[in-house]
């Protein structure tokens, strides 16, 4: 697999989105904003949104945070490892494996998410506790703050995926009753030259919920696959947000949405951190084909999964956890 560095994106490739109208526009500039979002669903797969709300001093403490948190001690790590939670919650040191060993990052993560009560066996494989590390004594509520954020950016994302097609603007949100949205630090050390060229930071893959809102460092280092299966660079952009559709948003739309493979392959010889926020329906929502985007000439790509079926075994099958 060669590894020479990817040739940056163009517009056309990874459009700017200016989403401020959906924070204080009236209907027309609203509508107008969807729309260069389901253009962007429609055609790229991928998009960078500016003038988001989010605090800039959020997403540089989140940052800060991360730096801090992947610098402790192993024993401060460890002492909460993914393998030991039941729900994929915790930290992945480098080159984990789950259940498919050709699956490897070259990475360290640590993950959390929403915290539902598991009501009977079946939520219990994803529905849970977040694991909190002794150091550093910011990182939960930093974390928890800049979740809380997303959640509302998500919201407004979502509103305009369903006004940007014509559709009431809450037709998502029946599918988040009880969200599984998860917040993840991502720590891509300097790459090794001993490291097999085959091992990547992130693997080729496509992102397996609705769509992700990633906060990326200016270290550089996401590659995206455009419509020619040409790898081109999704350069850090100051202040911005790289959002992406995921698969289950594809399989709904049946395909009218893309979700694009990507990878990370850190080249810098520097410390890389992102921070992608996934957002995942309830659990027991199903993933099909959407009535409104079927037809006689268009009819269902997809067959119908459960999303803790369809999250369970992604995620089984890249990173290790407790036996149940």
């Amino acid at each position: 697999m060669a590894l020479e560095p990817a040739r940056i994106a163009d517009p056309s490739e990874i459009p700017v989105v200016d989403i401020s109208a959906l924070i204080d526009g009236d209907d027309a500039a609203r509508k107008a904003v969807a729309a260069q979002i389901v253009h962007a669903a429609e055609n790229t797969g991928f998009f960078y949104i500016v003038e988001h709300g989010v605090p800039r001093e959020l997403m540089d403490g989140v940052f800060d945070t991360a730096a801090d948190f992947f610098a402790t001690p192993d024993n401060n790590k460890l002492g909460i490892g993914l393998e030991t939670s039941t729900c994929f919650r915790g930290f992945l040191p480098l080159d984990s494996k789950g259940s498919d060993p050709t699956q490897r990052n070259y990475l360290e993560a640590f993950q959390m998410g929403e915290e539902h009560g598991a009501e009977n066996s079946y939520e219990e494989m994803l529905y849970g506790a977040n694991q909190w590390p002794s150091q550093p004594a910011t990182l939960r509520d930093t974390m928890m703050a800049y979740h809380r954020a997303m959640d509302t950016l998500a919201d407004r994302l979502q509103r305009a995926f369903a006004i940007g097609i014509d559709f009431p603007e809450d037709y998502f949100l029946r599918f988040y009753r009880k969200p599984l949205n998860q917040l993840r630090l991502l720590h891509y050390p300097p790459r090794p030259p001993e490291l097999d060229e085959r091992v990547l930071g992130a693997r080729v893959h496509t992102d397996t919920g609705a769509f992700t809102i990633l906060l990326q460092d200016q270290i550089g280092g996401l590659e995206v696959q455009n419509a020619d299966g040409e790898w081109v660079a999704a350069t850090p952009m100051e202040g911005a947000f790289v959002v992406n559709v995921g698969d289950m948003l594809q399989n709904w739309t049946n395909g009218r949405f893309i979700s694009i493979k990507h990878r990370v392959i850190n080249r810098s010889g520097k410390e890389r951190y992102s921070v992608p926020y996934f957002l995942n329906p309830d659990l027991t929502a199903l993933v099909e084909p959407l009535p409104e985007f079927v037809s006689d000439d268009n009819p269902p790509r997809f067959e119908p999964v459960h999303v803790g079926e369809f999250l369970s075994k992604r995620f089984d099958s890249i990173w290790p956890r407790m036996a149940t």
